[in-house]
């Protein structure tokens, strides 16, 4: 579910906030010094630094539905506080400061996640997606978080979304998770393991349906790719780190290039 709240975020700021996506990156990974390094567009960075239940908002008393001459009694949802520590990245420092103060602008603008975007299990929740700027002491210190990430302190602010957590479904749909191999060379210890991930997502077709048999491949090899099952699922396997190409097609001659950031959290793809 986070990866889909992600994508509703993005969303919110690349259109709310009219950021063009061909010039801004919006990422969720750590910002580890490193991962700092390997940027080459300027980059809005929000890591998910702290997860806790707010107690403020637990309902203890069961919720009880009747149909059908039956009685069916639930746990409320729980609420969930998603804390972020959110930067600006960019070579200039300018152009930071200034991706951060529409970051922050458009963020203030919306005390709730607008519910056309907010993901379809939360909807069913029937309870807003709070979102705050964080303005209290109750939050990681980020001297702290920048410190434990390696990287030198960058202005930040702290956002905050409140979020349904239903107890009674969160666990119905199976998990999916991206895996990366590591290959070392045992002849050459002192050289840097080579890292591959398996990466597998859903193509859909433009009312969301799944797509059969649409190959999916990395542009320039596609006889190496995978075709969908009747569930519009594929997989690769040992796909290397950073900017990816996929070229899709399928016999009605349908085709479609698509670019993803691996690892990313989604690879589905509309056709």
């Amino acid at each position: 579910m986070l990866p889909e709240l992600h994508s509703a975020l993005r969303q919110l700021l690349y259109e709310r906030g009219r950021i063009d996506p061909r010039e801004v990156d919006i990422r969720f990974e750590a910002p580890t010094r490193e991962w700092i390094d390997r940027l080459t567009r300027p980059t809005i960075s929000l890591f998910l630094c702290d997860v806790r239940e707010n107690g403020d908002l637990r309902q203890t008393a069961f919720e009880v539905t009747r149909g059908n001459g039956r009685a069916e009694r639930r746990t409320p949802p729980r609420r969930i506080d998603l804390q972020y520590m959110v930067s600006a990245l960019a070579t200039d420092i300018d152009d930071q400061h200034r991706l951060l103060w529409r970051t922050l602008s458009t963020l203030m603008t919306y005390n709730e996640v607008p519910a056309e975007l907010v993901p379809e299990e939360m909807r069913a929740a029937d309870l807003p997606v709070r979102a705050r700027v964080a303005q209290d002491a109750n939050h990681p210190d980020f001297l702290d978080v920048w410190s434990g990430l390696g990287s030198e302190p960058r202005s930040a602010l702290s956002y905050v979304l409140t979020v349904p957590l239903d107890l009674d479904l969160a666990v119905q749909a199976p998990l999916v998770l991206t895996r990366t191999a590591r290959y070392q060379n045992l002849l050459d210890a002192d050289r840097r393991a080579e890292e591959r991930t398996h990466i597998a997502g859903v193509v859909r077709g433009p009312q969301g349906q799944p797509l059969a048999d649409v190959r999916v491949a990395i542009a320039g090899n596609d006889q190496d790719g995978s075709l969908t099952d009747g569930e519009g699922r594929f997989s690769l396997h040992r796909v290397p780190a950073g900017p990816l190409t996929l070229h899709l097609s399928r016999g009605d001659g349908d085709e479609k290039t698509v670019t993803f950031e691996v690892p990313s959290e989604s690879y589905d793809v509309e056709l």
